[in-house]
């Protein structure tokens, strides 16, 4: 099954090249709030539950689950998110590699999230990592993951509307806010990374799209989407 754009042969090493030790840069960052109404929809209370999250660069969204009491573990690709993590929150994080490295803890997890990281995976990577999470979750544990639809553009003869209309992404064509040069994503196709999940015995529970302006304008909005499952 052949999911999102057609990759490139080196897409995995553009990925690695792009993120293995790039710097970790500004520290104003914070939670996600989208997230943590899933969690706290789909979950309640994370006090004293095991969380994973995978790819969790700045940290921002492991320090708000260790605010909220759970017991954290991180895995991220860059070894300089993994030592400023480890430094600030003395916490087990480790590098890590999705959809080629197994997950380092003997333990199961309450909730494991991924968020922005699947869409650096290829289609067989993809399938390695979600056989991984699914073997990883306590029983009926929470599986988060978060990854671009697609990315729109306002059509250039197209007059903007500040005014509400149920129709106004008719107005929009598709479009890449990011350059492939720059950063090495592709977009994914939901249903299609769903029936890859559910090869894994991983059950759809929830759903969740957010449309957001990417621009001060409004001329270009990015879709993301929110998959929640659970180990059946």
């Amino acid at each position: 099954m052949k999911i999102g754009n057609k990759l490139k042969e080196s897409f995995s090493s553009e990925v690695d090249a792009f993120w293995i030790d790039k710097n970790v840069g500004t520290s104003f960052t914070c939670p996600n709030v989208s997230l943590f109404r899933l969690i706290g929809g789909q979950i309640g209370s994370i006090n004293n539950k095991k969380v994973l999250e995978i790819g969790f660069a700045h940290g921002s969204d492991l320090i708000e689950c260790k605010r909220r009491g759970a017991k954290i573990f991180g895995l991220d690709l860059n070894p300089k998110y993994v030592e400023n993590i480890k430094n600030d929150l003395l916490c087990d994080v480790k590098q890590f590699r999705a959809g080629k490295d197994y997950i380092p803890y003997d333990l199961s997890f309450d909730l494991i999230y991924s968020i922005d990281t699947i869409y650096y995976l290829t289609d067989i990577e993809l399938k390695q990592f979600f056989r991984q999470c699914a073997t990883k979750l306590v029983t009926n544990g929470k599986f988060i993951i978060q990854f671009i639809e697609t990315d729109l553009k306002l059509d250039s003869n197209t007059n903007k509307n500040h005014n509400f209309d149920i129709n106004f992404l008719s107005n929009y064509v598709t479009h890449r806010i990011h350059s492939e040069r720059n950063s090495p994503i592709r977009h994914l196709i939901a249903n299609e990374v769903i029936a890859i999940a559910e090869q894994s015995n991983l059950r759809l529970v929830g759903s969740k799209r957010m449309l957001q302006s990417y621009d001060l304008n409004e001329t270009e909005i990015r879709v993301d989407k929110y998959l929640i499952f659970s180990n059946q």
